[in-house]
C-alpha cells in the first residue's frame, strides 16, 4: 500500500507545469505506472489568495473523479459542484469553462480511462510542455502556434499536451452525454455485512471496465481492506484518523494500491469517512 499525506507531498505544477490561466496548489499525492493503461494522478489542490484559475470549454482523452471538499468548483456557466458532491467526468465529455476560485478545496484523480488511452507522467507533461512551448506559446488555458506558411493555429492547451505525447488526439465516442454530477447526501449508508464497522455510500459503477466510485465511513476499530479488486484503488482521508500496520494517519491522507500489489488493512482509530475509487479493470489481477 502506498501512503501520502498532503503536507509531504510534491508541488504538481513546480514539476509539470500550469497549462491555464491563475494559480493553484496541487499537491501530487498518488501515481500510477507510466505507460500503463490505468496511469494515473491523485491530487489534492487549495487556491491562491486572490486569484482564481480558469479554464475554457475543453475536453479530454482520459477520464476524472472530483471531489470538492470546501468550496464551490464551477464547472460550466451556470454550472457548479457544490461541497461535498462528487464529479465523474468520462472520456470525451465536454465541459467549461472552469473557474476555481481561491477558496475552493478539491480532490482531483484523472486516469487513463475505458478506452485504454492511458494518461501521462509527470515527466511526460513537463517534457511536452517544454518542447511546445519552443514552437509556441500558452495563453488563457490555449496553445497557439504558427506553421511554416505562416498560418496561426489554436488548439485547447490539454489537447495540446496530450497531443506531443501521444500522437494526434483521437476522441472515442462518448459513453455517456456529459459529465456526471452526484449529491452524496442522497444516499444512504449501508452496512458492510463481512466487515463491521464499515458502512458504504455506493456513488455509481461506470462503464463496461466497472470504475467505482464511494465514500466509506468507519467507526473506530473497523478493519478496512485495500487491494482486493484486479485494479488500482484509491482513497483519501477525508476526516477521522487509521492505522497501518501501527503507524497512524490523520485527514488529508492519500492511500493506494496497485492491481499487483498484495491486500493491505486500515484500521479506524476514531470514527472516519474516506473518498474511494475503482479504477478500470484492464485483465485480470
Amino acid at each position: 500500500m502506498r501512503i501520502e499525506h498532503v503536507d509531504r507531498a510534491s508541488d504538481y505544477y513546480a514539476e509539470a507545469g500550469n497549462i491555464r490561466t491563475g494559480a493553484r496548489t496541487v499537491k501530487n499525492l498518488l501515481t500510477g505506472t507510466e505507460g500503463a493503461r490505468d496511469n494515473y494522478k491523485f491530487a489534492f489542490s487549495y487556491g491562491s489568495e486572490g486569484e482564481s484559475w480558469e479554464s475554457p470549454r475543453h475536453r479530454h482523452l482520459f477520464e476524472q473523479v472530483r471531489h470538492v471538499i470546501d468550496g464551490e468548483y464551477v464547472i460550466a456557466k451556470n454550472r457548479v459542484l457544490p461541497a461535498g458532491w462528487v464529479g465523474y467526468f468520462p472520456e470525451s465529455a465536454y465541459y467549461g469553462p472552469q473557474v476555481k476560485r481561491p477558496s475552493l478545496k478539491m480532490v482531483t484523480l484523472q486516469f487513463g480511462g475505458p478506452s485504454g488511452l492511458g494518461f501521462y507522467s509527470v515527466a511526460q507533461r513537463r517534457d511536452a510542455m517544454r518542447s511546445l512551448q519552443a514552437r509556441g506559446s500558452f495563453s488563457n488555458g490555449i496553445y497557439n502556434w504558427t506553421d511554416d506558411g505562416g498560418t496561426r493555429h489554436n488548439e485547447d492547451a490539454g489537447e495540446a499536451v496530450w497531443s506531443e505525447v501521444f500522437g494526434e488526439a483521437v476522441y472515442p465516442k462518448p459513453r455517456y452525454d456529459g459529465i456526471v454530477l452526484i449529491d452524496p447526501s442522497t444516499f444512504d449508508w449501508v452496512k458492510d455485512e463481512e466487515s463491521p464497522g464499515v458502512w458504504r455510500k455506493k456513488l455509481g459503477t461506470f462503464s463496461e471496465r466497472e470504475i467505482k466510485i464511494a465514500l466509506i465511513r468507519l467507526e473506530p476499530g473497523a478493519r478496512l481492506s485495500l487491494g482486493r479488486e484486479p485494479a488500482a484503488e484509491v482513497m483519501f482521508l477525508k476526516w477521522g484518523a487509521v492505522t497501518h500496520d501501527g503507524q497512524p494517519h490523520g485527514p488529508f491522507t492519500a492511500f493506494g494500491s496497485a492491481a499487483t500489489d498484495q491486500p493491505g488493512t486500515l484500521t479506524a482509530a476514531q470514527d472516519a469517512e474516506l473518498l474511494y475509487v475503482k479504477l478500470p479493470t484492464f485483465g485480470s489481477r
